[in-house]
């Protein structure tokens, strides 16, 4: 039986301006688990994160790491929690080796094993060179990797991460991306907070979709992918298809819907790969001369849109 390492139980918080930030929020994150936390700025993700670690209190509920309520007592709580919230200062004048030997200190470590680490959380995210250089020379995308070296300094079995790629360019995403992928890949439990759905696409197994302070979907990547119910093929084609064609195409059983356009075709089928070779197949066996001939399936950003659309009854 899997372990709950991370849980939230009727997790309510209402500021004082009367925002509600979270209404009766539950969760339960697995060991090993890499979950994404997904929704739009205001959703409620990062109140979320700073009532898991402690920088706030609830209005009402209670939240837990491996069992140990955080409010009621946060440093066995937090004991083995590795965190990156918002985006914290860093003391510029200060080298990565001094800031990570200074937070080391703080967290209890021997002298020994702070050294150890240090090297080793450099190399993982990939600035080792760089441990003695002042941090104001460092772009945003290095002081990003320093700080989830911070996070992972002390070996924590748990890493929450809020937007950890929040202003980065597509290089510096992609790096982090691969750092967290690492991470993950190390049996870490990885609950990472993000407004960009790609992003979480591609680095996390689940995902939690929140909107207004409530969680309106907790699944797998593959499972909310394999919801939608829109797949689609785009076929370029080098000339119109004549009548008779058409009406051949309408006949192919495979094919749920088709759209004409000109030299293009958007066709609905299953989604599934056997399915679009078999209708490429039979495309091809009707002269049909063709330039280009892609599937596409409802993107995790798609599956998202529609399920806060159903949620809010829009659409």
């Amino acid at each position: 039986m899997s372990k709950v390492v991370i849980e939230t139980k009727d997790l309510t918080k209402r500021y004082k301006n009367g925002v509600m930030a979270l209404q009766n929020l539950n969760l339960k994150i697995e060991e090993g688990d890499c979950v994404g936390y997904l929704g739009p700025n205001g959703a409620g993700k990062t109140t979320t994160i700073k009532i898991l670690t402690n920088l706030i209190k609830p209005t009402s509920g209670h939240a837990y790491i491996c069992g140990v309520d955080v409010n009621k007592k946060p440093k066995e709580a937090l004991h083995c929690i590795g965190a990156l919230v918002e985006v914290p200062g860093l003391y510029e004048y200060l080298t990565p080796y001094e800031l990570l030997t200074y937070l080391g200190k703080v967290r209890r470590m021997s002298k020994t094993d702070i050294n150890r680490r240090i090297g080793e959380v450099l190399r993982i995210v990939g600035i080792p060179a760089w441990q003695h250089k002042k941090i104001g020379s460092f772009s945003t995308g290095m002081a990003q990797r320093l700080l989830i070296a911070q996070a992972v300094l002390h070996e924590p079995k748990i890493l929450i991460l809020d937007e950890p790629v929040l202003g980065l360019d597509p290089k510096g995403i992609k790096d982090i991306r691969n750092i967290i992928t690492r991470l993950c890949s190390e049996n870490k439990t990885v609950f990472l907070s993000s407004h960009l759905l790609h992003e979480v696409g591609e680095t996390c197994t689940k995902v939690v979709l929140l909107d207004k302070g409530k969680v309106i979907s907790f699944d797998t990547v593959d499972n909310l992918k394999k919801m939608s119910k829109t797949h689609t093929i785009s076929v370029e084609l080098l000339e119109p298809p004549t009548k008779k064609q058409i009406t051949e195409i309408r006949s192919i059983k495979l094919i749920e819907d088709i759209n004409f356009a000109e030299e293009h075709l958007r066709i609905g089928f299953d989604g599934k790969r056997n399915t679009s070779s078999q209708i490429l197949a039979e495309l091809v066996s009707l002269g049909l001369k063709i330039i280009s001939y892609h599937p596409q399936s409802m993107t995790l950003e798609d599956v998202y849109i529609s399920i806060v659309s159903e949620e809010r009854g829009v659409g």
